[in-house]
């Protein structure tokens, strides 16, 4: 399955870099990226390739798509929590000597809002969407790093929050109420920063979740038990 690798464009004014890959806004303390929104994002449960020769895949792929099919919750709040399960992704293909920046996004699956129906045991529409934050985006404390650095072993997301609030440090902003799915970018890295960097997206479908305050489905928090050992239930 392919993506589209986009081609960035730099705005003069303030030196951030413009990117068609994918609609995101990526802030760090050393630069900011925003990305556009393009017009198709395909994959598939397992492995998701973006150029024939580089591929990424999912580790523990079978318990998110195990969950996704339950509706899947993610509990999150003001304060921050930890997504379970952990993403984890093994990348292979990549250059070992070129450099390249990894980002994770938290992405909006639709403009909907939802509500659990305890009768149908279902996730319903409940209107539209709240306004999204522009810090959808952890960019990995290890970034930039070399091909075959990022290739050594799986690259893990242990570390960021999901946040309903405005938090600094390790939070990814989301709403409560409305679905996600986790998106990987790879950024080539050159040295003068010039406008051909490539631009790459893995899009994982089997992440999608809704988020929640504490779990309403019974099922997911279970199976969440099971593997976790602590979940927060209604």
């Amino acid at each position: 399955i392919r993506h589209e690798a986009g081609t960035p464009t730099r705005n003069e004014s303030t030196g951030h870099v413009i990117d068609i890959c994918s609609h995101v806004y990526i802030e760090t303390s050393s630069q900011q990226w925003i990305c556009k929104n393009s017009s198709a994002h395909p994959s598939c449960l397992k492995e998701h390739r973006i150029e024939d020769e580089i591929t990424a895949v999912l580790e523990g792929a079978e318990l998110w798509t195990e969950l996704k099919q339950y509706q899947h919750e993610m509990v999150v709040g003001p304060q921050g929590r930890r997504m379970f399960p952990n993403f984890n992704v093994r990348l292979s293909g990549l250059s070992p000597t070129k450099f390249y920046h990894v980002f994770l996004e938290a992405r909006p699956i639709d403009n909907h809002k939802f509500a659990f129906n305890y009768q149908t045991k279902s996730w319903l529409l409940a209107g539209p969407a709240e306004p999204e934050s522009s810090k959808r985006i952890y960019y990995h404390p290890e970034t930039p790093l070399q091909g075959s650095g990022w290739m050594r072993k799986p690259i893990s997301f242990k570390t960021p929050k999901f946040t309903t609030g405005q938090r600094e440090g390790n939070m990814i902003e989301i709403k409560k109420g409305q679905k996600y799915q986790l998106v990987l970018h790879l950024v080539e890295k050159s040295d003068d920063m010039s406008l051909h960097n490539k631009c790459l997206e893995f899009v994982f479908d089997e992440t999608e979740f809704v988020t929640v305050s504490c779990h309403q489905n019974q099922i997911v928090a279970t199976t969440k038990m099971n593997r976790n050992g602590r979940v927060v239930v209604h």
